[in-house]
């Protein structure tokens, strides 16, 4: 049985985004809600540009870096994969998981686990919010309405759900932001910094490695207000070079264009034939055009999935 004055620390995934940490921040607001005062937020990674900004606009400290999270009672955020985990992950007392995700939990056993197929965790955690009634201030929902947005590309993204529409407005009868689509651009164009950054730093900004049956993919997305203006060349040039370090079946890089919503998809790796018969078009120079594909989780997994199925 757990101490009732030991701490429980909620962290999100390596590399966290928006919603990563504001979920962690919305959850230790909803148990101080509901008068559990032992949960903390934290993080165990650097953040981007866009979550420093919106933490400095609602005036609200960043969760303290811890990146290592052994021997501590741990709720995880938007993430199950042990490969996103924090480091010591193996030697932590994993409690509790909350995401909406694809899950990989064959290693832990959490007594509490929330995994809903939605845009956002930090939609699952606002339902908690609003669910008991609890107390929270308009800059932590300006915070979670913020990631719900981010997350489900201002609510058009294909991963968006009914349940993720009603958070946000619910979250903005306290928030009042009058146009959730101009706002929603406002926080893509504070994402868009990808032409300040190094090839390998695009890669790695939100780079996701899966496995299946035993084949290595990693997908990295880049979400951008342009993406014809991202330098494809350098970039594909470095994956190769990841690749030659680290071989891997596929290595692609997602360059999403959140206002045309398309992507060019960069691909280098021995694979490429099975994903050229799946895609059903030519991968020419290592890039491909896709129109109507944004979303990593619900266009481009499924398809990788299809590829190594019973592999």
């Amino acid at each position: 049985m757990e101490d009732i004055n030991q701490k429980i620390y909620i962290v999100g995934h390596t590399k966290p985004d928006l919603d990563a940490i504001a979920s962690a921040v919305g959850y230790q607001a909803y148990k101080e809600g509901i008068g559990d005062l032992r949960y903390k937020a934290i993080r165990c990674d650097r953040v981007n540009s866009q979550t420093e900004w919106i933490f400095k606009k609602y005036k609200t400290e960043l969760p303290p870096y811890i990146p290592n999270i052994s021997g501590m009672n741990i709720v995880l955020v938007d993430h199950t994969f042990p490969e996103n985990r924090a480091k010591g992950w193996e030697n932590a007392n994993i409690i509790e998981v909350i995401d909406h995700h694809d899950v990989k939990l064959q290693d832990i056993i959490p007594q509490k686990i929330t995994i809903r197929p939605c845009g956002s965790t930090s939609t699952l955690v606002s339902e908690k919010i609003f669910k008991s009634n609890v107390y929270i201030s308009k800059d932590t929902a300006s915070i979670l309405l913020s990631a719900i947005l981010d997350d489900t590309l201002g609510l058009k993204s294909p991963t968006t759900v009914q349940i993720d529409i009603d958070m946000t407005k619910k979250l903005n009868e306290i928030c009042n932001i009058s146009d959730l689509w101009e706002y929603s651009k406002l926080l893509f164009k504070k994402k868009d910094i990808w032409n300040q950054l190094s090839p390998r730093d695009i890669i790695e900004e939100d780079m996701r490695n899966v496995e299946f049956n035993g084949n290595w993919v990693s997908i990295s997305q880049v979400e951008t207000m342009n993406n014809r203006e991202l330098k494809k060349k350098e970039i594909i040039e470095e994956l190769e070079k990841i690749n030659i370090t680290n071989p891997f079946n596929l290595r692609l890089v997602m360059l999403t264009d959140v206002l045309k919503n398309d992507c060019i998809l960069l691909v280098v790796g021995n694979d490429i034939p099975l994903l050229e018969r799946e895609l059903n078009a030519k991968i020419v120079n290592n890039t491909v055009y896709l129109p109507n594909v944004v979303s990593r989780k619900k266009q481009i997994l499924p398809i990788l999935e299809k590829i190594y199925k019973g592999d």
